[in-house]
């Protein structure tokens, strides 16, 4: 099995790399792990495409593939261990550093998709599934070889009825968010 990234470009390259010492040298937030690291040893990793879905297009059974890309996101390393994520929107107008568990738990998808032999052979594209609306992130592995199924990992924390950690594949895993989609549209309130 080989998990493909996409190739970033120098640009986005740039930007994030600016954003982030610009974080890093902010005095504020001296608990940070981004302010505590030198700006210098930082590395960007693993760099993969996040893709959004709404409550109406699950509601509405749309299929993986009409999840929207949104940003280029990039897990920020100190050293060998994983500390922020840095993420620039698809038009590079947008950014955002995070961190906390979700990084750790996209760091450590990542590790075990390389290591997992039931994906045999085939080739996949690393992706980010992210529904907002239902706290609600994934790594997503896109088979590119065409005759296997993609492989959805929710990320911790995953919200119920998901598990954070298994592998789930796209027809059962969006027949489940469909539900909870159907659920939160049903019981939202419209605004006054």
């Amino acid at each position: 099995m080989t998990l493909h990234v996409p190739q970033p470009t120098e640009e986005s390259v740039e930007t994030v790399r600016s954003h982030l010492s610009a974080l890093a040298s902010r005095t504020a937030f001296r608990n940070r792990a981004l302010t505590r690291a030198n700006p210098a040893g930082l590395a960007l990793a693993a760099p993969h495409n996040v893709y959004s879905l709404g409550l109406s297009d699950l509601a509405g059974g749309v299929p993986l593939e009409a999840a929207k890309l949104v940003a280029l996101r990039f897990i920020v390393m100190d050293g060998d261990k994983p500390i922020a994520s840095a993420e620039l929107a698809d038009d590079l107008t947008g950014f955002q550093a995070s961190e906390g568990r979700l990084v750790e738990s996209t760091a450590t998808a990542i590790e075990h998709a390389e290591a997992d032999s039931e994906l045999g052979n085939a080739n996949y594209e690393v992706r980010l599934l992210r529904i907002p609306a239902l706290y609600f992130t994934a790594l997503w592995l896109k088979n590119q070889d065409g005759g296997m199924a993609d492989v959805v990992t929710p990320l911790n924390p995953a919200p119920a009825p998901f598990e954070a950690g298994r592998k789930y594949g796209p027809a059962e895993i969006l027949v489940q968010l469909a539900e909870v989609a159907r659920a939160r549209l049903d019981n939202e309130e419209p605004f006054a």
